[in-house]
């Protein structure tokens, strides 16, 4: 158990970035992915607007953490929909998911459903509106309903800091060892720009205002591999936690496809307290 959660807090911070954070107007842009089309276009730009400090990244040169971070929350900037999968393996262990983000909405929206928890059977996992509904098909036919605005959730600011793609950056920022532009590489026929991150787990998890020895479980340094579109948005995203915790792939496609994403009827939603008998 301690391995899993330690596994789901380190993959929070640039998972939760891809699924459900959204950059706001004020983000930084100077950090569009070297070697692209757009990010070429983008420096032409910024150069004829006067921005002198816009510069090209060549294959294999480290970039600044200010940097890093500023890319990642610039990758949403104009993102809309899209269709998202996840693979996670993990003490033998595969979990699976599929589904959609739309990141139109403020906080976005996402849902996503789950097989191989582990013996917990298929969950089904519903963001609206800044409120959460979780369905575990083995426990129960009705979602639990977790308001992300209320202070007593039981998610706690830990997860809700990772909304904000801001926090994000922080935490990814205060672990950073390294950040890698790697190059142009082909992934599933299309030409995409590859960066490695590693980070200090220890860091990252006082950055979380978790346990740092929750870490334990964990190298002392995890590798973040990401790939970027020619638009400079999210396409894959591949993190090593080492032989014991395992690997997170996850794949952003076809932005801009139609969605279907809404809240559960009333009927078939209930809160924590009644799943748990609390009162």
């Amino acid at each position: 158990m301690r391995t899993r959660l330690a596994t789901i807090a380190l993959t929070v911070p640039l998972g939760l970035a891809a699924l459900t954070a959204c950059g706001g107007d004020d983000a930084t842009e100077d950090a569009a992915p070297a070697g692209s089309s757009a990010g070429a276009e983008e420096e032409a730009d910024a150069e004829a607007e006067g921005d002198a400090d816009e510069v090209s990244v060549a294959e294999g040169k480290e970039i600044s953490a200010e940097e890093f971070t500023d890319l990642m929350v610039a990758a949403f900037d104009e993102a809309t929909t899209a269709d998202i999968t996840m693979e996670m393996t993990a003490g033998g262990q595969e979990i699976e998911a599929v589904g959609q983000a739309d990141y139109r909405t403020q906080p976005p929206s996402t849902r996503m459903e789950m097989s191989g928890m582990g013996g917990m059977g298929e969950m089904t996992m519903v963001m609206v509106d800044n409120v959460i509904y979780m369905r575990i098909a083995q426990m129960d036919d009705k979602f639990i309903k977790l308001d992300l605005d209320d202070p007593a959730n039981p998610m706690g600011d830990t997860f809700t800091n990772q909304l904000d793609p801001r926090a994000q950056a922080e935490i990814i920022e205060a672990g950073l060892v390294s950040a890698t532009y790697v190059g142009e590489e082909e992934v599933g026929g299309e030409e995409l720009d590859r960066y490695t991150a590693v980070v200090d787990s220890e860091a990252m998890f006082e950055q979380m205002e978790l346990d740092p020895a929750a870490a334990g479980a964990l190298p002392e340094e995890v590798t973040y591999d990401l790939w970027f579109d020619d638009e400079g948005r999210f396409a894959q995203m591949v993190v090593d936690m080492g032989a014991t915790a395992g690997e997170v792939v996850m794949r952003f496609e076809n932005w801009g496809t139609e969605v279907d994403i809404e809240a559960p009827p009333a009927g078939q939603v209930t809160d924590m307290g009644a799943m748990t008998g609390a009162s």
